[in-house]
């Protein structure tokens, strides 16, 4: 960013992340399997597919990160699918999908096949996997970070300071300059760990890489940021075959379902008053503008690794570099 000013809105709002569950996409059941091939010699090895479609929720994340760890400590999963729909969500629940997905596949073949989107967070999860299999239609990309504070409520926190009871000098302290410098460190972080992944594949440079384009899938797999067009069952065949425990088509595939969140919404709540340690909360939903106490923790800041999250009157920055929605 060349511009050193922060750019506030004036509108004063604040911003409260509320994950919704809007669809179920499946209740938790037995996994779903079929046979490829026979089954002589012995048990025949699986090939597991694990589905994330939605944002990289803490839930969605976790539930993610669970069965990639049953899956690493059962002998018959040769290798895994990973079939994902996702437009990232928070940076810290993005980063730990990195590192669950890092981990299988230092044990096992893991292939990502891209139903509809994989792009910031959603992106970041799949980085490490051994090949990447995209539709024509599928977007990828959006490598950045943002950053969203309820600065109404911080500008006013800054000039009634002296109610607070504070630990240490910087407790409670706002502090812009800091703002950007963990922004930039997390963006960093973000595109050093795609160019260590995809480093070899890509044809953009380090600073392309961070300006934060999406890409449909024939260019993502122009530009190295996917390898190949194919669908579910290609996939599959080529995690099959990147394992060293599979023959031929003797292999079982293994569908593993589980409830996942599917939107993340952004509900803004204008901050009137803070007293003290109390945020008092306009409720916009009810439409008496009633001033009421804050029912809910207004986190100061919270960083995002996610494609497409609402502008218009949040207090937000994007990586150097550029973050976009394109």
């Amino acid at each position: 960013m060349s511009d050193s000013r922060w750019p506030i809105s004036e509108t004063r709002a604040a911003y409260v992340v509320v994950v919704t569950v809007a669809v179920v996409i499946a209740a938790v059941t037995a996994p779903i399997a079929w046979s490829v091939g026979s089954n002589a010699g012995g048990p025949t090895p699986t090939v597991e597919v694990i589905t994330l479609r939605g944002p990289t929720t803490d839930a969605n994340v976790n539930a993610v990160s669970k069965t990639l760890r049953e899956a690493r400590n059962n002998d018959s999963v040769a290798a895994v699918v990973l079939q994902v729909d996702s437009p990232g969500g928070p940076a810290a629940s993005s980063e730990e999908l990195y590192l669950a997905v890092n981990r299988t596949a230092a044990e096992l073949p893991v292939v990502a096949y891209v139903e509809g989107a994989a792009a910031s967070g959603g992106y970041y999860g799949i980085a490490p996997v051994d090949s990447i299999f995209v539709k024509p239609s599928s977007t990828v990309g959006s490598i950045g970070v943002t950053v969203q504070a309820p600065l109404s409520a911080l500008e006013q926190a800054e000039q009634q300071t002296g109610t607070y009871v504070r630990s240490g000098p910087d407790k409670a302290q706002i502090d812009q300059d800091r703002f950007r410098r963990n922004l930039e460190r997390l963006q960093r972080a973000f595109v050093g760990t795609v160019m260590t992944h995809r480093g070899d594949e890509l044809s953009l440079t380090r600073e392309e890489v961070a300006n934060g384009k999406t890409y449909l899938g024939t260019e993502a797999v122009e530009n190295g940021f996917a390898d190949r067009i194919g669908d579910i069952e290609a996939a599959i065949e080529a995690a099959a075959e990147r394992s060293d425990r599979i023959e031929g088509d003797r292999y079982n595939v293994e569908y593993t379902t589980q409830q996942l969140q599917v939107s993340l919404t952004i509900q803004a709540a204008a901050v009137t008053k803070v007293d003290g340690t109390t945020v008092y909360l306009t409720e916009t939903d009810d439409g008496t503008g009633t001033e009421v106490e804050g029912t809910t923790f207004v986190k100061p800041v919270r960083y995002y690794m996610v494609w497409g999250v609402p502008v218009e009157t949040a207090a937000q920055v994007g990586a150097t570099g550029g973050k976009t929605n394109e």
